[in-house]
């Protein structure tokens, strides 16, 4: 029964994940008194400690939860991170400058200055994190406006959107600055 008791308290932690469980909802689950379930949760508590398992049995108050040694943390930070593909497209380039300079802006906005549709480049954008909604248009239809974020400041080493290279009101001069900023921003990929 002790070793049944341990493997059912163990289940129930690992599946509480890391909001852990509560000594009280244990003892209900369980249909036990909630100071045989304490005892046997400080039991098990020092059996982690004393046999060096990866994971430990943490308590917080009267909640319990299993969590890995901080000894492993780097590991678990490396493979929680998502891969992220460090280049961008060119069309999902070119929309971010619009953003960035004309911002805020619908993807008709983007799309009528780059002359080709912009869906797919606006969603890579706000996936890497570099543009987000911020609310919608005025207006029929009452389309998504899209701008920058802080991650997109600390990408391009921005202190802030003033700190953008300017741009002149002449189109041809707006789409060299444009490509400038851009040119930028390839030097830095090829550095990470």
């Amino acid at each position: 029964m002790h070793e049944e008791l341990t493997g059912i308290i163990e289940t129930l932690l690992y599946v509480s994940g890391d909001e852990g469980i509560d000594v009280a909802r244990l003892a209900t689950v369980l249909e036990l008194e909630e100071d045989k379930v304490s005892r046997e949760l400080e039991r098990l508590k020092e059996e982690y400690e004393e046999k060096g398992y990866t994971l430990q049995l943490m308590k917080f108050g009267s909640v319990y939860t299993l969590t890995t040694r901080p000894k492993y943390a780097s590991y678990i930070e490396r493979y929680a991170k998502p891969p992220e593909r460090s280049t961008l497209s060119q069309a999902a380039l070119e929309s971010l400058a619009i953003v960035a300079y004309r911002q805020p802006v619908t993807r008709s906005d983007v799309e009528e200055i780059r002359g080709v549709n912009a869906d797919r480049a606006l969603s890579t954008l706000v996936s890497k994190g570099l543009v987000e909604e911020s609310g919608r248009a005025k207006g029929v239809g009452r389309a998504i406006l899209y701008v920058t974020t802080e991650r997109f400041l600390d990408v391009f080493e921005l202190e802030s959107l003033q700190h953008l290279p300017k741009i002149e009101d002449d189109q041809d001069q707006e789409v060299e600055q444009m490509d400038l900023f851009l040119s930028n921003y390839k030097d830095l990929q090829s550095e990470e």
